[in-house]
């Protein structure tokens, strides 16, 4: 696959790539803007919107994915199984669509529709999901259908949502990469941010090492997340087998996420022989992505497979399958969530 601009920046935040100091002016315009905005919020210029139930939100503070969603469907399964009838709020990022207005997904809705997270997280709960580049109308939307408790997928810095829970997620193999702000580094806020946040997650593990400078000054407990694969399940629908069913033979790995590497290595681990097809993050897949691969199996993400899925792919290259993935976490961070929200008379 060729390598984007895009792409190239990302390796050299991550890479220490000494071209990227070049970019620092502009990264100082995006900390005064950061400043700027943060100020008219703060002050009431700007009003943010404060939800009648608690808001939890999963973000985090650089670009590209750090394992955001399978967090958010932890959290969802565990505020289930505490009696709570949590929904998801979404921007709905990758929609070609207006929505302007609050759109529930369904498990029929398009990823031009509502966005590919959305709908993988649809499709995966048993939850109401409502998306909306304005938050405050898909809470509302979700208040209409019963729920107690709002998840956020993302919107750490979408200030126009007041929240009760901060969560900030970080991939444990990138972390922040250069630690400088856009467009010179991956940050989308800088580190200090951390100060203000409720928990830290790091999908991957605790990287003791490198966050033990940081817990002198943070408030946020740190915990270690991980991903187990479950079993693949055949794009076609129904069918499932285990990992371990393609050790040892050779695969066409599709991955269109933050870190398509964690993928591929996930696949590895397993000692399956891996022919790596990254693409960027939300890649809008079209059928021709998928000319001129070999007639070994296809395995991607579940994030891909919904538009994978729409696209037929089952039909068109057989043997197509996708992987879900299950986060298990170190400590019960959902029921610590809950007693804080007791705590602060947000739950009762």
């Amino acid at each position: 696959m060729p390598s984007s601009l895009a792409e190239r920046i990302t390796k050299g935040w991550y890479g220490g790539a000494f071209w990227l100091h070049f970019l620092r002016p502009l990264s100082a315009l995006f900390f005064l803007i950061t400043v700027v905005r943060k100020f008219l919020y703060q002050r009431g210029f700007k009003k943010s919107y404060h939800s009648p139930i608690p808001v939890i939100v999963v973000g985090n503070i650089t670009v590209g994915g750090a394992g955001k969603s399978p967090l958010v469907s932890y959290l969802v399964k565990q505020l289930q199984g505490l009696g709570y009838a949590p929904g998801v709020v979404s921007r709905g990022y990758g929609a070609t669509n207006d929505l302007s207005e609050a759109t529930l997904v369904s498990h029929d809705s398009l990823p031009s529709e509502v966005g590919d997270e959305p709908l993988m997280l649809k499709r995966k709960l048993n939850c109401a999901v409502a998306v909306s580049p304005n938050r405050a109308k898909a809470i509302e939307l979700l208040l209409s259908q019963g729920c107690d408790i709002v998840v956020a997928d993302d919107g750490l810095q979408h200030l126009a949502m007041a929240r009760d829970i901060e969560i900030c997620v970080f991939d444990s193999q990138r972390l922040w990469g250069n630690g400088r702000l856009l467009p010179s580094g991956p940050l989308r806020e800088s580190l200090s941010a951390l100060k203000r946040v409720d928990y830290l997650v790091f999908n991957g593990g605790l990287p003791s090492r490198e966050i033990a400078p940081l817990t002198s000054w943070l408030r946020a407990p740190c915990i270690g997340m991980h991903l187990k694969p479950e079993n693949l399940v055949s794009l076609s629908g129904g069918e499932s087998k285990p990992l371990h069913d393609f050790k040892g033979q050779r695969v066409n790995a599709i991955a269109g996420i933050g870190n398509p590497e964690r993928f591929f290595n996930t696949l590895e681990s397993q000692d399956i022989l891996v022919e790596r097809f990254p693409f960027v993050d939300h890649h809008d897949f079209q059928i021709s992505d998928f000319k001129g691969l070999n007639d070994e199996p296809i395995i991607m993400t579940e994030k891909d497979a919904v538009k994978c899925r729409s696209l037929s792919v089952d039909k068109n290259i057989n043997n197509a399958w996708y992987l879900p993935v299950d986060a298990q976490l170190d400590d019960n961070l959902a029921q610590q969530i809950v007693s804080d929200l007791k705590e602060s008379g947000r739950l009762t």
